[in-house]
C-alpha cells in the first residue's frame, strides 16, 4: 500500500470517529484507536539497509522496535532492537485537526540473510499491542509466510471459529519469498498441508492426523474440508496448516482452533407436574451435544394461566440450566426453554405444571374466643357484640383478596366486611348465623353457628326491689320483734315462782 493510500485511509478513519462521537474531544477518541501503519508492504526484499516509515495514531514515546529472524518455521530468533525510533514528527490532519505522528527507522541488514519480521510494540499498554511487517533480507533462508486472514472479524490465533454445516471453509493470507532472477513468480505451485487433532480442552488429546482438503488460490489461500468425507464428528479441533512454495520451501505452521457442531442437542426438561398455589416450582434442563466441552445458551419463558407470556427475572435463574419460580395463580403454567448450542442449532422444549387452588380457612371469633362450626353462642339481649372473621387465612397471594359474606337465618345480610356487628341487624329475632370466606378462584370455607339471647336472672338484687316492698318488709320485721318481746314478758308474770329479795334490804320493824 502506498503512502498516499495509507494517509487517505487514516483520514477516512478520523472523519468516521469524529461523526461517531461529536460530543467528545476528537483527540481523545482518536487516541483510543491505536494504529501504527507501514508505508512498505509485506514481503519487502532488501539487501543492505532496511528503511522503514509510516504513520501512527498514538504517540510513540514508549515503544520498542525489534527485528526477528523467522526463517525457521517454528522458531523466532531476535536479531536487533531499539527502544526508540530514529525520527518521530507530530502533525495535524487539516480536515479534523487531529494530531498524528509520522515515523522513520532504519536497520543495517548487510550481513543478514533471513525471512524477518519487524515488530513495533506499545509498551505503555497493560496488554501489549504490536504491529508488524514481513521482510526478506539478503538472498538465502527465504520461505513462505502464512498468516490469519485479515477478512476475519477476529484473529483466529486467539479465537475459535465455529462451523455448523458439512463443509469447513477457512482462508489464510500468504506471503511468498522473492523469486530468483529471470523466474516469473507463479502462485499455482503452492501446496497446502492440513493436519488435525481432537482438542476439547484447547490442547491435542491425540496425535495429529492428515486431513483431505481442496483449495483455491486467489488473493488468499482458501481451504475447503468436507466433514463427511473426512468422517469428522462434532467437537473441538486444532487444525495445523502449512504451505510449500514452488521451490519446496515450507512456511510456518499456523494453528487454527475450530468447533464443528452440526447436530441439534438432545434436551430434556424435568419438573414437578402438579403443585398447590404459592408453592415453588423448580425446572431443570439437561442438554447433551455428544462431545466433550459442548456449551449451551438457554432462554427461559413462562406462560402463566390465561396465556400471559412473560420472561424470567435474574432471581429466578438459579443456574444456567435451572429455573425456580413461584406459582402464584391456580391453573396451568407452561415453562418453555429455548436451547442453543455452539453451532447455533436450536431446540425448544416445554413442560406444563398444573397448579391447584388452596381452599381458604374460615375462622370466626367472639370476645377473643374461636367460634367452632356448629357451636352455640350466647349473646346479650341488649348491648353491642361483634363476630370477627379477620383471622381467616389463605395463601399469601390470595389473603388480601378474600371476600366475606354474612348470612342470618339463611338470608344474605352483609358482604365485603370481615366482621358482623350487632348494629348490622335490625331484627332482634334471629337464630342462625354463618359466614362464607371466598378466594379469587371461588373456593370457599363456611362457619355456621347458632346464637341464643341471654335471659333475665331469676334472683333480683336489692336495688331492683321497689320501695314499697322494702317498707312492707321493714314493718313486718318490727312487728315480729315486738311480738316476740311481749310474749316473753307475759311468760315471766304467770310462771308461779316466788321472787326472793336480798337480805338486808327488807324493811325493819
Amino acid at each position: 500500500m502506498s503512502k498516499n493510500a495509507k494517509t487517505s485511509l487514516l483520514l477516512v478513519l478520523c472523519m468516521l470517529l469524529t461523526l461517531v462521537a461529536p460530543n467528545s474531544s476528537a483527540s481523545s477518541d482518536f487516541d483510543e484507536v491505536q494504529i501504527i501503519s507501514f508505508d512498505q508492504e509485506d514481503g519487502l526484499h532488501v539487501q543492505s539497509f532496511l528503511n522503514l516509515s509510516g504513520d501512527s495514531t498514538v504517540a510513540l514515546s514508549s515503544i520498542e522496535i525489534e527485528l526477528w529472524n523467522i526463517s525457521s518455521p517454528d522458531q523466532w530468533t531476535p536479531l536487533m532492537s531499539s527502544p526508540y525510533l530514529d525520527t518521530v514528527v507530530p502533525y495535524s490532519l487539516p480536515e479534523s485537526g487531529i494530531t498524528m505522528w509520522s515515523w522513520n527507522h532504519s536497520f543495517n541488514v548487510t550481513d543478514i540473510d533471513c525471512t524477518c519480521y519487524v515488530e513495533i510494540s506499545l509498551l505503555e499498554q497493560t496488554d501489549l499491542t504490536s504491529f508488524g511487517l514481513v521482510v526478506y533480507a539478503g538472498q538465502d533462508n527465504h520461505r513462505p509466510v502464512l498468516r490469519p486472514s485479515s477478512s476475519n472479524e477476529a484473529d483466529p490465533l486467539t479465537t475459535t471459529q465455529i462451523f455448523s454445516e458439512g463443509m469447513i471453509d477457512i482462508s489464510f493470507e500468504y506471503i511468498l519469498p522473492p523469486s530468483p532472477e529471470f523466474v516469473v513468480e507463479n502462485d499455482a505451485g503452492i501446496l497446502p498441508a492440513v493436519r488435525y487433532c481432537s482438542a476439547p480442552y484447547g490442547i491435542c488429546v491425540e496425535e495429529y492426523s492428515t486431513i483431505t482438503t481442496t483449495y483455491s488460490i486467489d488473493n488468499e489461500l482458501n481451504l475447503l474440508i468436507d466433514v463427511n468425507e473426512n468422517q469428522l464428528d462434532d467437537g473441538f479441533y486444532l487444525l495445523q496448516i502449512q504451505i510449500q512454495d514452488p521451490y519446496l520451501a515450507l512456511s510456518n505452521n499456523l494453528t487454527q482452533y475450530i468447533i464443528l457442531d452440526q447436530t441439534k442437542p438432545f434436551v430434556e426438561l424435568s419438573a414437578i407436574e402438579q403443585v398447590v398455589e404459592s408453592e415453588i416450582v423448580v425446572v431443570d434442563v439437561n442438554a447433551s451435544d455428544g462431545y466433550t466441552g459442548s456449551r449451551f445458551v438457554i432462554t427461559w419463558t413462562i406462560i402463566e394461566p390465561g396465556n400471559s407470556l412473560r420472561s424470567v427475572s435474574n432471581d429466578e435463574i438459579l443456574q444456567d440450566n435451572r429455573l425456580e419460580f413461584e406459582a402464584k395463580k391456580s391453573g396451568t403454567y407452561t415453562v418453555r426453554a429455548l436451547v442453543r448450542d455452539l453451532g447455533g442449532n436450536l431446540v425448544i422444549v416445554e413442560h406444563n405444571v398444573s397448579v391447584t387452588n388452596q381452599q381458604p380457612t374460615a375462622v370466626v371469633r367472639y370476645d377473643g374466643f374461636q367460634v367452632l362450626n356448629g357451636s352455640i353462642v350466647t349473646i346479650p339481649v341488649d348491648g353491642n357484640w361483634v363476630f370477627s372473621a379477620n383471622d381467616s387465612s389463605d395463601t399469601v397471594h390470595d389473603q388480601a383478596s378474600l371476600e366475606y359474606y354474612w348470612y342470618v337465618d339463611g338470608k344474605s345480610l352483609l358482604s365485603g366486611k370481615s366482621y358482623l356487628e350487632s348494629s348490622d341487624l335490625e331484627d332482634v329475632a334471629y337464630r342462625t348465623i354463618y359466614v362464607e370466606v371466598v378466594d379469587d378462584d371461588g373456593s370457599m370455607d363456611v362457619v355456621r353457628f347458632e346464637v341464643i339471647q341471654q335471659q333475665a336472672e331469676s334472683k333480683e338484687s336489692l336495688a331492683d326491689v321497689p320501695l314499697y316492698s322494702v317498707l312492707t318488709l321493714f314493718i313486718v320485721l318490727v312487728l315480729g320483734i315486738l311480738y316476740v318481746l311481749r310474749s316473753r314478758s307475759q311468760s315471766d308474770g304467770n310462771s308461779g315462782f316466788v321472787k326472793w329479795t336480798e337480805r338486808g334490804k327488807a324493811p325493819k320493824n
